[in-house]
């Protein structure tokens, strides 16, 4: 049995066109169920209802979920029984860094092909981003950030042109939008990072970032609809890629995010920190917003990202 989990108004409404005619009719034959999230039954609660071990049936629970990164996300955090569910992703967002990370195939056929085997075909890591100052914890599957690139995904939310760049198939557009709007008024704020120590250290590293942009922890190489800020991460290694942006001015915001695409802004070290950690810790002197997988909710004065104790099983 597979259970389809589908956000109707996904990508300002088109993953569910999307849906219906090219990704059900693939399904034909099989046995699966279809999940249609609204208001009184979220993505989350949908997910945390099918992987219940208490009502589970079959030994694993297989999950096919139709949308973008920010549809897995609210799904990965309902899941409760990793151990026994499988996930495939058949992504339709707009950045779709997760299928850009694990390299799915663009012809969604090929996505449905795997998916009906329900077999695992690998594991991937699963992020954890707590906010101290607020007592919340939630899991990530790409990246979670603080800063400049969390308030870019803030106000992509919100912006009124994002319906239509989804409408042509250009969504990850809107964050190369906001960003450039951001880059003319954002102030930088004091930051104190606290980097869980290597094997064989005693202390871990505390560095004070005077002019801190963003600090992000990535679970693979891309975020913000293709910006590479961690050109060496491995999904599966059990620790995240951390990107710290620091003592940037205008004209080097600009350069910086021309050459983020390809990965190349890893070379400006004077103002680009990279390191490979189980855990970082950011307590700014002002709140800054936080993103987990491009979705924001709160602004924190102390956020923490770190590999979560359980991973991800995926058909894809």
């Amino acid at each position: 049995m597979i259970h389809i989990i589908v956000n109707p108004g996904g990508a300002s409404g088109r993953t569910m066109d999307y849906f219906r005619k090219k990704i059900l009719p693939l399904f034909s034959g099989a046995d699966y169920e279809i999940h249609f999230s609204s208001q009184s039954d979220s993505l989350t609660q949908i997910a945390s209802r099918l992987t219940d071990s208490s009502s589970r049936k079959e030994s694993f629970v297989n999950l096919a979920v139709v949308g973008g990164d920010g549809t897995l996300n609210e799904v990965l955090n309902g899941i409760q029984d990793f151990e026994h569910t499988r996930v495939g992703l058949i992504p339709s967002g707009s950045g779709n860094d997760l299928a850009r990370g694990l390299e799915l195939p663009s012809d969604p056929g090929e996505i449905v092909k795997r998916i009906l085997r329900e077999e695992t075909l690998r594991q991937m890591d699963v992020g954890q981003t707590i906010l101290h100052d607020r007592d919340v914890s939630m899991l990530f599957a790409v990246s979670s950030g603080i800063g400049f690139d969390a308030q870019v995904c803030h106000m992509a939310s919100d912006d009124s042109v994002k319906g239509v760049l989804h409408k042509i198939g250009q969504g990850k557009l809107i964050y190369l939008r906001e960003a450039v709007k951001l880059i003319l008024s954002w102030e930088s704020a004091p930051a104190q990072i606290t980097y869980e120590r290597r094997e064989g250290e005693t202390k871990d590293v505390v560095r004070v970032q005077d002019e801190l942009v963003f600090a992000a922890g990535m679970n693979h190489k891309y975020e913000g609809g293709g910006f590479m800020l961690c050109p060496k991460a491995e999904a599966d290694d059990g620790k995240l890629d951390l990107c710290v942006v620091h003592n940037l001015s205008k004209t080097e915001f600009f350069r910086f995010f021309l050459g983020a695409f390809k990965g190349k802004h890893v070379k400006h070290k004077e103002c680009v920190t990279q390191a490979r950690r189980r855990s970082v810790r950011i307590q700014a002197q002002r709140p800054l917003w936080v993103h987990v997988d491009g979705e924001t909710r709160y602004t924190s004065v102390d956020a923490q990202f770190r590999t979560a104790e359980v991973r991800l099983n995926l058909m894809v």
